[in-house]
């Protein structure tokens, strides 16, 4: 303590010095140079924070360019959180999450029926699926959602995901049958351009308002992260 109190005592002797200087370019007396000194004296004694920071400024974080441009990309790709048929949960979110999912995946089935979850759990939540890549099973999705509604979709989605591999995906493809158009949708494209444009590289992967996920999160984990 008394160690602290004599560097405390110097710096603010240093600050008093420096304060002098100042004082000695401006137009006072000697009289308000003395006052102009024990204001100073008497907030540095009162505030030492203020010392403290200005002989040891904080690092700068080795991530904070990195993080900066994750949120310039995400700015950019704002429209991305706009509310599809596709979504499930809060209707009027406070947070939105994307899910980005790719078909055939290993672990995107196990990963979305967690994000089910989640929004049983968490009212205020909405998860919104989004493509990471464009695909025949994506444009299989969207004929369904246009032609028989949102149950169809959501039911056809849940089989999809759960192919771990290009022969399960044939297998279930093989085995439903879902009835397809002709037209080709945008979404898949638009989306997995964004995906790419996120520079993110594999699903499944989330995306909140200002941070980005790869790989499949638990649940415990996506509740923490969104605690804070």
């Amino acid at each position: 303590m008394e160690l602290a109190m004599r560097r405390l005592g110097a710096t603010a002797a240093l600050c008093l010095s420096a304060t002098s200087t100042l004082a000695s370019g401006l137009d006072l007396t000697p009289k308000e140079r003395a006052a102009l000194g024990e204001e100073v004296r008497a907030l540095l004694l009162a505030e030492p924070e203020l010392v403290d920071k200005a002989i040891n400024p904080p690092a700068p974080s080795l991530y904070s360019e990195y993080v900066q441009a994750d949120l310039d990309r995400l700015e950019e790709n704002a429209d991305l959180f706009v509310a599809t048929a596709r979504g499930i949960g809060a209707t009027d979110p406070g947070i939105t999450i994307l899910f980005f999912e790719d078909y055939p995946c290993a672990s995107c089935g196990a990963a979305w029926a967690d994000l089910e979850t989640l929004v049983t759990r968490h009212p205020d939540i909405r998860v919104e699926p989004r493509f990471a890549g464009e695909s025949g099973a994506a444009q299989t999705l969207l004929s369904l959602l246009d032609r028989q509604g949102a149950q169809a979709y959501h039911d056809a989605h849940r089989k999809l995901l759960a192919a771990g591999t290009e022969a399960d995906l044939s297998a279930i493809l093989d085995e439903n049958r879902w009835p397809t158009d002709r037209m080709l949708r945008a979404e898949p494209r638009q989306e997995a351009a964004a995906f790419a444009a996120l520079e993110m590289d594999s699903a499944p992967a989330y995306v909140l308002p200002r941070m980005m996920l790869q790989g499949a999160m638990p649940l415990m984990v996506l509740e923490k992260y969104l605690s804070e």
